[in-house]
């Protein structure tokens, strides 16, 4: 289900870290229950709507081979490691599941920027399993992507990443093609991943 929400005025910069990356992230954490989507049409990614004016996210590769390689797969998205093994500094309560928070922080020379997200739906069937989550205020993208094990008819592991992103500061939107590329640069780490995960 779809939600609509009303998007508050861009921030000028995302949050950005000079000291320590894990005291950011906890930081970010412990304020992300207070903060609100930063765009509107919440939950859009769960059928792979892209709304009006945003990119669309979208990759997808093999990276095993049956139920144990699927069942790695789903752990291994469930538990952040996806990310984890993309290079990014992640803080959860706890595994994936809807309404919960993750604080995640990205090292560029000596500046980390920090970033919360929320999960707005998650995937538990037989052969589909992951989440989607949303960002929050102050993160400089603005939308939602959503991670997948999926297990083919053929026993093929897929991993897929899709969903939907505009700007989220004035920043981002005046480095469009910047920011573009990093997210294209993410979604290569994030199948890196995967394969690493499955291959343990």
């Amino acid at each position: 289900m779809t939600t609509t929400t009303s998007r508050p005025g861009r921030p000028l910069l995302p949050r950005l870290s000079f000291g320590s990356v894990d005291r950011a992230a906890r930081r970010e954490l412990e304020h992300a229950g207070a903060r609100g989507f930063n765009y509107q049409q919440v939950g859009a990614s769960r059928d792979e709507t892209v709304p009006p004016g945003c990119d669309r996210v979208s990759e997808s590769a093999v990276v095993g081979t049956g139920m144990s390689h699927f069942s790695l797969l789903a752990e291994g998205i469930r538990d952040w490691e996806i990310h984890r093994r993309s290079g990014l500094h992640v803080l959860a309560s706890g595994p994936a599941r809807e309404g919960g928070n993750v604080a995640i922080a990205q090292r560029f020379g000596p500046a980390a920027v920090v970033l919360s997200c929320r999960v707005v739906w998650t995937l538990d069937e037989p052969r589909r399993n992951g989440f989607g989550y949303g960002s929050l205020t102050g993160h400089p993208e603005a939308g939602e992507e959503a991670f997948l094990a999926e297990l083919d008819p053929d026993g093929a592991v897929r991993f897929r990443v899709f969903g939907f992103t505009s700007a989220g500061t004035v920043a981002t939107a005046l480095a469009r093609p910047l920011t573009r590329a990093l997210t294209r640069r993410a979604l290569v780490s994030y199948l890196r991943a995967a394969r690493g995960i499955v291959s343990r």
